[in-house]
């Protein structure tokens, strides 16, 4: 799915999107890396400008506030997420290779997603709400647990799977994705691959038809 077809499904759903260029995506980087360091409230204007090496006025010339800084930020992110969750569904006719395949897309893209955890978190747990980030939000989950529903039912379709709950167990899987990148957070030394590799084992064990003994 094209970065131009995911931004057209967000306008649909009345987010205003507008393309970054190269400074604003610059500015954005180094905002998520602060974003995912302190909270929300501490972070000023000037610690972005700071840490980009920029003076503030440029920050403003890109983003009318932090909060607009913020809410692109994550859309961004989010964005990111969304067109590989896009590119996964395309290129991928078997549900067990596609399945795989979003695994191995979480591993690959473990940092952003362990910065988008730790920011949407304390974003939670802030006093200002952003109704374009709340949807956002909405959004990336509605898709990560889809793409995993979608390939657990074609699945189960075609034989391949035994008859389980594909929306329930695709929640689990993404609860127990986002406890892996939280534990990441707090846990020295914690090895996300790793950890991502277990969740997938006792994912295809949930899934696997009971072999049948022979007398």
């Amino acid at each position: 799915m094209a970065r131009s077809k995911v931004r057209r499904g967000l306008e649909t759903s009345n987010i205003k999107v507008s393309r970054p260029n190269g400074q604003a995506e610059k500015l954005m980087k180094v905002a998520i890396e602060l974003f995912s360091q302190r909270d929300f409230a501490s972070i000023t204007i000037k610690d972005i400008a700071c840490a980009a090496d920029v003076n503030s006025a440029l920050i403003y010339y890109y983003f009318k506030s932090k909060e607009d800084l913020f809410r692109e930020m994550i859309e961004n992110a989010i964005l990111q997420a969304l067109e590989n969750y896009g590119k996964l569904k395309a290129r991928h006719s078997d549900p067990v290779d596609m399945i795989d395949d979003w695994f191995d897309n979480n591993v690959q893209m473990s940092a952003l997603i362990r910065q988008l955890v730790k920011i949407m978190i304390d974003y939670y747990h802030g006093s200002a709400r952003i109704a374009s980030v709340d949807t956002l939000i909405r959004r990336f989950y509605k898709e990560e647990t889809g793409i995993v529903a979608a390939g657990i039912r074609h699945g189960i379709a075609k034989g391949i799977f035994q008859h389980v709950d594909a929306d329930r167990m695709a929640r689990f899987v993404s609860v127990h994705l986002d406890g892996i990148m939280v534990a990441a957070m707090i846990r020295p030394n914690f090895d996300i691959p790793s950890a991502i590799a277990n969740l997938r084992q006792i994912f295809w064990h949930c899934l696997s038809k009971p072999t049948r003994r022979v007398a």
